[in-house]
């Protein structure tokens, strides 16, 4: 039984979010179940000149992204996309 809990918490760990405000210091997402979440913009996120006007084109687009809950952190990748790491 503790296996099949430990997967689902790891599962939950990535969740489905929108944009719903955006500044140069914060990002606030609304996920699926209707949860708040506040992940930061890092100082190297704010130096990149793609970074922001990408997050903002999202943003009006309404597309959902994955986030990671737990550490409030974007992901590297996106959902279709296999982290570097995992390649073989």
């Amino acid at each position: 039984m503790a296996v099949i809990e430990n997967t689902i918490q790891k599962s939950n760990i990535i969740v489905s979010a929108k944009i719903i405000a955006l500044t140069n210091k914060m990002i606030t997402f609304i996920t699926q179940d209707g949860q708040h979440l506040l992940v930061p913009v890092t100082e190297s996120e704010r130096e990149d000149v793609l970074f922001l006007p990408s997050l903002k084109d999202i943003w009006h687009a309404e597309l959902w992204i994955p986030v990671n809950q737990k550490l409030h952190q974007l992901l590297q990748y996106d959902w279709m996309a296999v982290p570097e790491t995992a390649k073989a």
